[in-house]
């Protein structure tokens, strides 16, 4: 099978990556591929949106090394892997999924560009391409909604070791696919750039694999706005220039970003939110979005493209193809029914097991471990199993489960589709009611009880199988009791 490289640029594209991973944890499937390998450029390298994605990745990496026996569908059943351990470990590039832009940290731009010491014609051209806020400009921060300087940055990454390790790793079946914003500086001057120096490697040189990477099946979502931020005399991006500067962007794609893309994907939203300005050390922890998790379902659709539809001619896609992202029905919060129904078939199914299997683990599972039937056999789930470093991860990655559900629901526009820790587990997911119990059984009767209900139907799931790890027991029941229960219990969600 085929590797996926997903490029994540930016702000946006950590959470966009964020998203994904939930995706993939619940049990969303990517065909085409059996391993995904995120990089990701920021030069804002402790940001909370950064940092809360690379935390999400390393504990869904643990979770994976625990088991052993690899899922390769259900809950956690894709491999994501960083770089260097796609590539069996190597000293050159570090074992992360961040990857550092060199010379940006603690430097200004007119460091980086050595402005002090260009000749005469040459400082006079800079100042016309730069002004002296842009030359001021603290890169560590990001490129605070200036693509001109995060163009000349990050052009420098085709010469990097990272790059280079990419392009070796490369095989004429993998895929790329690119997460950027439109409207800031990282991602709107990183995407463009990044595709060239790829369609482009064999004109770099010294990069492995340049026909491969000229010829690559490429995929993109470029993120139209759909925030706002505070006001502030003192911040470096206005909210006001977003829509300019999103329709200058798409006019420099049309024409030299668009042909090059197997399969461009636009979103966006009404800018109704307004996030804190806060650039600085620790800062830009923005609230999910229902933008972002329908961002990572444009790489699930990309995916689903077959081979034969994705050709590539001398680094030109024959016959590529542009989308957008819609919804069934309009409204300021959404839940599992507004959606349409090739989304309801991608994500209904797997986010109601999540969101089950997360009310479980908050509300029952101690008391259940070495007690309930389930827990007792084959091997037994144990109270020490609780408190093993494996739980603890799994712990870790529900815990931002349930982060991420709660800032899209609070946000604007809400994203509310689950309650987590209902009393009736038939009030779990908003807007699908229970199956009725019997012939003259009205459906707002039905209560499921999590011990009555759903603990028979972990022990009818696990009733003659046996396991070879706790661990792998334990992610392997739930997968397939949640999956179970819903069918059998809520079928309503399966309407597609």
């Amino acid at each position: 099978m085929s590797k996926l490289f997903v490029f994540a640029i930016g702000g946006t594209g950590s959470r966009v990556l964020k998203a994904l991973t939930m995706l993939l944890a619940s049990g969303v499937s990517l065909k085409n591929t059996d391993e995904v390998i995120p990089i990701v450029l920021d030069p804002h390298a402790t940001n909370d949106d950064l940092l809360r994605t690379k935390e999400l990745l390393r504990e869904y990496g643990n979770i994976r090394a625990g088991l052993q026996t690899k899922p390769t569908s259900g809950f956690f059943g894709t491999e994501i892997k960083t770089l260097n351990r796609s590539i069996g470990g190597n000293a050159t590039i570090a074992d992360t999924y961040v990857f550092e832009l060199q010379g940006v940290q603690q430097e200004k731009f007119r460091d980086y560009i050595n402005y002090e010491g260009l000749d005469a014609p040459s400082k006079a051209f800079a100042s016309l391409l730069f002004s002296e806020e842009n030359l001021e400009t603290k890169m560590d921060i990001g490129f605070v909604g200036n693509p001109n300087i995060g163009s000349t940055v990050l052009n420098q990454f085709r010469y990097s070791d990272v790059f280079q390790a990419f392009a070796e790793n490369f095989g004429a079946n993998d895929r790329i696919f690119i997460i950027s914003s439109i409207f800031g500086g990282t991602g709107a001057a990183g995407f463009p750039i990044l595709l060239k120096n790829i369609r482009g490697a064999q004109a770099i040189g010294q990069i492995p694999n340049p026909a491969f990477l000229r010829d690559a099946k490429i995929g993109a979502v470029t993120v139209m706005p759909y925030f706002s931020l505070t006001t502030n005399d003192n911040k470096l991006i206005d909210p006001a220039s977003f829509i300019a500067k999103t329709k200058a962007a798409l006019n420099y794609y049309q024409k030299g970003v668009n042909p090059s893309v197997n399969a461009l994907y636009y979103i966006g939203d009404d800018q109704t939110k307004a996030y804190t300005y806060d650039p600085g050390a620790g800062g830009q922890k923005n609230e999910a979005h229902f933008v972002e998790l329908a961002s990572a379902l444009a790489i699930v659709d990309f995916m689903n493209i077959d081979d034969s539809s994705l050709s590539v001619s001398n680094g030109r896609p024959t016959s590529p193809v542009y989308k957008e992202f819609g919804v069934e029905q309009d409204g300021t919060t959404l839940q599992l029914g507004n959606l349409a129904s090739a989304t309801k078939e991608q994500i209904n199914l797997p986010l109601t097991k999540m969101a089950l299997f997360s009310t479980y683990l908050s509300q029952r599972l101690k008391s259940a471990a070495g007690t309930v039937q389930w827990a007792k056999a084959n091997p037994p789930i144990s109270s020490s199993f609780v408190n093993s470093g494996f739980f603890n991860s799994v712990k870790n990655f529900d815990t931002g489960f349930r982060q991420w559900l709660s800032e899209m629901s609070a946000n604007k526009r809400s994203f509310d589709a689950f309650v987590l820790d209902a009393s009736n587990l038939g009030h779990t997911v908003r807007g699908f009611e229970p199956k009725k119990r019997g012939l003259f059984g009205g459906e707002s009767d039905v209560k499921l009880d999590i011990v009555d209900d759903f603990d028979q139907t972990l022990n009818k799931t696990a009733e003659g199988k046996a396991y070879p790890s706790e661990a792998d027991k334990f992610i392997q029941l739930f997968s397939e009791g949640t999956d179970r229960f819903t069918r059998d219990k809520l079928p309503k969600v399966m309407d597609y």
